[in-house]
């Protein structure tokens, strides 16, 4: 019988994992990933809705936009729009977006395929995170006897790499 109010382990069998150099190739790609907002690396082809307030501007949800193949509401209706394709914003042409949860549906291919800067990052960060078995300290407690690791943290200067790639908010 399973219990419904029991949430599963997200490592399902800890005997099988290896905390290897692809382990933390992955979780310092999520790390990036989680700062940045979006995937950054490779092109790919990303679809989904957005929710949205209306309004003459929305943001879709990554940045270098190489292409945009559909841009409908959620009845399937295209959209007019003009797009900048380095911060993934979007104009409306047609007196502004609808509103509303999963307002705006849409097909594109975004990404870099070539960003050095933040594959030093990626590199970076992975290496730090195997010199220690534990991790880095995130944070720590005296008297109550708890401290905090992160398998991979970002450091100030790798998040300042990072910046130029970050979703940002709307103009």
């Amino acid at each position: 019988m399973i219990d419904v109010n029991v949430i599963p382990d997200m490592i399902a069998d800890p005997s099988a994992f290896e905390d290897d150099a692809q382990f933390r190739l992955r979780a310092a790609q999520a790390a990036i990933r989680r700062e940045c907002g979006w995937h950054v690396m490779p092109n790919a082809a990303l679809t989904g809705t957005l929710n949205t307030r209306g309004g003459a501007v929305i943001r879709l949800p990554a940045r270098h936009v190489t292409s945009i193949e559909s841009l409908t509401d959620r009845d399937g209706n295209k959209l007019a729009y003009a797009y900048d394709p380095e911060t993934g914003l979007v104009e409306s042409l047609s007196g502004g977006f609808p509103a509303g949860i999963a307002a705006i549906r849409y097909e594109i291919h975004a990404g870099y395929d070539d960003a050095p800067d933040v594959q030093s990052v990626l590199i970076s960060a992975a290496k730090r995170a195997g010199m220690s078995p534990l991790g880095l300290i995130t944070s720590q407690s005296t008297n109550g006897s708890s401290a905090s690791f992160d398998v991979v943290s970002l450091m100030q200067e790798e998040r300042d790499k990072l910046k130029p790639y970050k979703l940002g908010g709307l103009p």
